[in-house]
């Protein structure tokens, strides 16, 4: 039959040709390779989109977490402390020095008033009754004719009588001024009736007569003598009156 015949002579249209099977087979890699660069795409706006975030990342240092408060700097300690002891020092320095300059000893006749000979002054005397055997000085030095009760530390004045008048003793007035003198123990203030068991103060004139340099100074009988590197004035007192302690 014509049919079957031309059945047999006619091309299978199942079966594509060789050419259009190549050209299926490129279209489908075409395709997946188009798949594959659409699944990738994706990341890379997201990327693209944050400019800011990656500069910042690229700023912060490695192994340090986003959002991380940055730390203080820390500063040495030991700058500190050796200031905070230096500026001790200078606190202790200042009282020590405040303490010595307003609790030294005025020297005598430097610190006091700057008499000359001739001088009248007035000054207030801080005494003890017993001061009159107490007190005394050493020196070879006669000035207008006064004298210490010794010549040297071993050796009592042997150059003329003791008489109060010319016998030279250390005071110290109430206002810590020092000078010797003579001619108190013979006031009348002093003399006249008994003298008081506690410690006490005269008010006397002080007629300045000279200096004596460097005089040994005793304050008591039994006490060591102390060599002055100074100089201190002499005189007499008179006109003196007892104030009442």
């Amino acid at each position: 039959m014509a049919t079957s015949s031309e059945d047999k002579d006619r091309p299978d249209t199942d079966d594509a040709p060789s050419g259009e099977a190549d050209a299926q087979d490129t279209s489908r890699e075409e395709d997946d390779g188009e798949g594959r660069a659409d699944a990738a795409a994706p990341a890379s706006p997201t990327r693209a989109s944050h400019p800011a975030k990656q500069a910042s990342a690229a700023r912060r240092p490695a192994g340090k977490k986003p959002g991380a408060r940055p730390r203080a700097a820390t500063h040495p300690q030991g700058g500190s402390l050796g200031k905070s002891m230096i500026l001790f020092l200078i606190i202790i320095g200042g009282l020590a020095a405040a303490f010595a300059y307003f609790g030294r000893e005025p020297a005598p006749g430097a610190a006091g008033p700057k008499w000359k000979p001739g001088d009248k002054a007035q000054v207030e005397i801080t005494l003890v009754s017993s001061d009159i055997k107490e007190l005394a000085c050493w020196s070879a030095e006669e000035v207008a004719g006064r004298h210490c009760a010794f010549e040297s530390a071993t050796k009592g004045w042997s150059k003329g009588d003791a008489d109060d008048k010319k016998l030279l003793r250390p005071y110290t007035t109430t206002d810590r001024v020092q000078f010797l003198a003579a001619g108190l123990w013979s006031e009348p203030a002093l003399t006249g009736g008994k003298l008081p068991s506690a410690r006490f103060a005269v008010k006397c004139t002080y007629t300045v007569e000279g200096k004596m340099k460097r005089p040994g100074i005793r304050w008591t009988s039994e006490g060591a003598w102390l060599d002055r590197t100074d100089d201190w004035y002499t005189g007499l007192l008179s006109d003196c009156k007892l104030i009442n302690p």
